[in-house]
């Protein structure tokens, strides 16, 4: 049985898992040294055994003190980490004063304002999409306003009233100063109320401003950009004003409103929900970040500044919270998620992997790995959240009617892999992108609450650490791969686009660029291809709907200079054409990349063209990929030893026939599902269904 170490595959001499704690030695696991918040500061340390069960908002809609809050907190007794809404913070107290070692974290909105504190937030620090000129004067009686390009604020007035049928339409107008700049000073909240070519109807003066009058030509309307319902978006942008009554940027300002509502609960962290470097359906939604009433998307002088902006964020509430909270982010993927390794502890993934894109687990599963290694606050956390329809919770069949429990094992599996918590919460429909509100139809019905699956609690073993420490690392299986590189004959070339500057080069096996200009006030995904390296000859054409693997080393710059200022550490990001684009947002694998080598091994399933294209251009700066090869088959097999246990992770598309040690091992035994989990004593030869895991316990 060929395998290899999670060591080898993160590209580190040490490995993840050795980097963040899990194992040190045959008897040394997982050391997360916490601090509560409590008046003691007193360290919390969870379970040094496995797996970590995690509940993850199961009081939404419970109030305090009632039977049924009461008897949910009851319920928390078995899971060592737990996971508030925000709603629900309060809960914290309670449970650290039953349970003092628990580790419990709130979540926040990513840069969100909520209604209640509309009134709390200086205008210039929001965001809003392109805003048009004002074409004649109002006062302040003045309900009708003439301007440049209504279709800028709303398409017309049918789409309006649809969303007014929601939430109210928001609007800001502001003056221009002397160098046609905003003054937000005297900026006025509006509500549009309908829209008749160029004239609109609006309410005055709304969320605490005043009407005041404006001059023809010297004011500007925009629309707010709200990622959420009732949730206005702060703009962290580098490229913000500084303003309001400490003179702060917006992610100055956020960090403080965050640490101020964490001070009045009992929570050791904070988990930011759909962190985003980006925004998932930028021309839907597009973003003008320097106000300057273009659609620039966040991206200003071939940099991302708004996704830069964050580690402003992050960098001031680290300052503000100290090194003992924990700081986490929702992010699933490179290409749409947050990235900086040095201030935060690590990331959810929600609904792992891969927004419920199964076929998708080897790029998700990455990325889960590369954040655990690399994020610098301890302890690292960065988990799996299996957020999933299964049939258990959701009564949930695939097509040809087979259970989807699998799913939730998945997770769990992936979780045990990397030493890591794992939280489930039950989905009615597995069509679901959690990080773009502005997609699909469908609904999606979430069950939070408490889920005890078998595999947390080791089924008739009624151990809910059942499994005990690693004794080992995470070994990868390799034996579904083929023998040939299908690109050891590939000629690879550099290409770049109209619009951008690149200086290309390439030395035997080892190629680079340096992208030193990106077109102004283009949208990410029309960028990361315009600066490519493409093989012009493979020695096979790849079968669409055939699962294939691709290794690569690479490094990038990942020191960023951008609005006078400098930030470190924070990755870049490769794209890679070829894989069957799924879901409902079509978009390339990818990967994250920084100053240090690494090796990735990604499966994916062919869309069909003759091999994969390396996309770089997403930002100005330089990248280095070298020893690219291509083999048939999925490396995606995974094995790990615990103390009482083993995991094994089979997610290619047949039945993985392995050997383990002889007449060591059963099957758990439950009744959730009998069929796999059987409590049949293994010999040496073991069956672990594709896509799916198996959880051994020791006999």
């Amino acid at each position: 049985m060929l395998q290899r170490s999670l060591s080898q595959v993160s590209g580190s001499p040490l490995g993840s898992i050795r980097h963040f704690g899990i194992l040190l030695g045959p008897s040394l696991s997982i050391g997360l040294l916490l601090c509560a918040t409590n008046t003691l500061a007193k360290p919390v340390q969870p379970p040094l055994d496995f797996p970590i069960a995690m509940t993850f908002g199961a009081f939404e809609k419970l109030k305090e003190n009632t039977p049924a809050f009461n008897n949910r907190l009851d319920e928390q007794q078995p899971f060592p980490f737990i996971h508030l809404a925000r709603a629900n913070a309060a809960a914290a107290k309670n449970i650290h004063q039953r349970w003092p070692d628990k580790v419990v974290t709130v979540q926040e909105s990513y840069g969100g304002i909520r209604t209640a504190d509309y009134g709390l937030v200086w205008p210039g620090h929001l965001l809003y999409q392109p805003g048009t000129v004002i074409t004649q004067a109002i006062g302040t009686e003045d309900t009708t306003i003439v301007v440049e390009n209504a279709a800028l604020l709303v398409k017309n007035n049918q789409r309006l009233q649809q969303i007014s049928q929601k939430v109210p339409f928001a609007l800001i107008l502001y003056p221009l100063d002397a160098d046609g700049k905003p003054d937000w000073s005297r900026a006025e909240h509006l509500i549009l109320e309908a829209v008749d070519g160029q004239k609109l109807t609006v309410q005055r003066g709304q969320w605490g401003s005043k009407p005041q009058s404006f001059a023809a030509g010297k004011a500007v309307i925009a629309a707010h950009i709200m990622f959420w319902q009732q949730q206005w978006q702060l703009n962290f942008s580098l490229h913000g004003p500084r303003g309001g009554a400490n003179q702060l940027t917006a992610a100055e300002w956020f960090a403080h409103y965050v640490a101020d509502r964490l001070a009045q609960n009992d929570a050791n962290g904070v988990e930011f929900d759909v962190a985003r470097w980006t925004w998932g359906n930028p021309e839907g939604n597009p973003m003008d970040a320097d106000n300057d009433r273009v659609a620039d998307y966040g991206y200003l002088d071939g940099v991302n500044s708004f996704g830069l902006g964050g580690q402003v964020f992050f960098r001031e509430l680290r300052h503000l919270l100290g090194p003992d909270k924990i700081i986490q982010a929702d992010s699933n993927d490179a290409q749409f998620g947050i990235r900086g390794w040095q201030y935060l502890n690590g990331v959810q993934l929600e609904s792992f992997p891969a927004a419920n894109d199964f076929s998708r687990f080897s790029q998700a599963f990455q990325h889960l790995r590369l954040w655990a290694e690399n994020a610098q606050a301890l302890p690292r956390i960065s988990y799996p959240f299996s957020k999933t329809p299964t049939t258990l919770y959701a009564n949930a069949h695939t097509f040809d009617g087979n259970n989807t429990d699998n799913r939730f094992r998945i997770g769990l599996a992936a979780a045990c892999l990397t030493g890591m918590p794992h939280p489930f919460a039950s989905l009615s429909n597995i069509n679901f992108d959690p990080a773009n509100a502005a997609l699909g139809t469908e609904k999606h019905e979430v069950t939070f609450g408490v889920f005890t699956w078998e595999e947390y609690s080791g089924g008739d073993l009624h151990n809910w650490h059942w499994l005990g420490r690693p004794i080992s690392e995470a070994q990868q299986d390799l034996s579904n791969l083929g023998a040939i590189d299908w690109l050891a004959k590939a000629n690879w070339q550099w290409a770049v686009a109209e619009g951008f500057t690149a200086t290309p080069s390439q030395l035997a096996k080892h190629y680079a660029a340096n992208v030193t200009r990106t077109p102004a006030n283009t949208v990410l995904e029309k960028l990361i291809f315009g600066v490519k390296l493409t093989p012009s000859k493979v020695l096979h054409d790849l079968v669409g709907g055939q699962t294939y693997t691709l290794e690569f080393d690479a490094r990038g710059d990942d020191t960023w200079h951008s609005n006078g200022q400098t930030f470190a550490q924070v990755p870049r990001m490769i794209a890679i054409s070829g894989a069957v684009g799924t879901g409902q947002r079509k978009h390339p694998l990818s990967v994250l990349v920084d100053s240090h080598w690494h090796h990735y091994r990604l499966s994916f399933i062919a869309d069909g063209t003759s091999a994969a294209t390396f996309g770089i251009a997403e930002q100005v700066g330089n990248t280095e990929i070298s020893n690219i090869k291509l083999f048939q088959g999925s490396a995606e097999r995974w094995t790990r030893e615990f103390a009482n246990g083993m995991v094994l992770l089979n997610m290619t598309q047949t039945p993985w026939q392995t050997h383990v040690r002889k007449d060591y091992y059963r099957h758990l035994k439950g009744g959730q599902n009998p069929g796999i989990n059987t409590g049949q004593a293994v010999t040496d030869e073991l069956t672990v269904p594709p896509q799916d895991a198996v959880f051994l316990v020791k006999r």
